[in-house]
């Protein structure tokens, strides 16, 4: 049995947990400077919430090329996604970040971390408390998703929302089955994540 699963996880610690991870977004968002604040507040609610199992989704991933594939699904959709979006007359916003890879390649593996913490810390602390795995996972998503709402405003509510559940959350459910196929290591999820970013924003 997934040993996250097998934790006893009190509510006041997913509290805890949970404001770790809002001030590390909060200041990730605020402050330039802030780019470590989400892996370092990532980290502490991960350890807090699981404890003397924290360590067990750091395992080497199975099925290593399952990293390659949720890489090339999740361009595959982002092109049918932005295809479609131009041809209904969206007008979506990049990520501020597109063009300056160099600026910030050695920043990113601590920025992914910390939203795989996030990501993979809501899926495995609703499957911890019984909720199913498809439900689980779509809270993952959506959450994932709504946290890039203001990075990607375009100035319309509508527009926005589409943006961020059909690109972003899409992503984070794609990065949770990677999660799940390489045997529940954060790790096989991390590298296919990365290898998402640096190629997007690479472009």
């Amino acid at each position: 049995m997934n040993k996250l699963e097998e934790t006893k996880i009190k509510g006041s610690n997913i509290l805890l947990g949970a404001l770790f991870l809002g001030i590390g977004f909060t200041l990730l968002s605020v402050f330039s400077w802030a780019w470590w604040a989400l892996f370092a507040g990532g980290l502490a609610a991960w350890a807090v919430v699981f404890r003397k199992n924290s360590v067990s989704a750091f395992t080497f991933p199975k099925h290593l090329w399952m990293i390659l594939l949720g890489f090339l699904g999740y361009m595959a959709l982002s092109m049918s996604v932005g295809y479609l979006a131009m041809s209904l007359g969206f007008h979506w916003n990049v990520n501020p970040a597109a063009g300056h890879l160099e600026s910030i390649i050695l920043k990113i593996p601590f920025m992914l971390m910390g939203e795989e913490f996030l990501g993979i810390g809501i899926l495995e602390t609703a499957r911890n408390k019984g909720i199913s795995l498809t439900v689980s996972t779509l809270l993952s998503a959506l959450i994932f998703g709504l946290m890039h709402f203001f990075v990607y405003w375009d100035g319309s509510l509508a527009s926005t929302l589409l943006h961020v559940l059909l690109l972003q959350g899409a992503a984070r459910l794609i990065f949770n089955y990677v999660y799940l196929k390489t045997n529940r290591s954060i790790l096989g999820s991390w590298l296919s994540h990365i290898l998402v970013d640096f190629v997007s924003l690479s472009l």
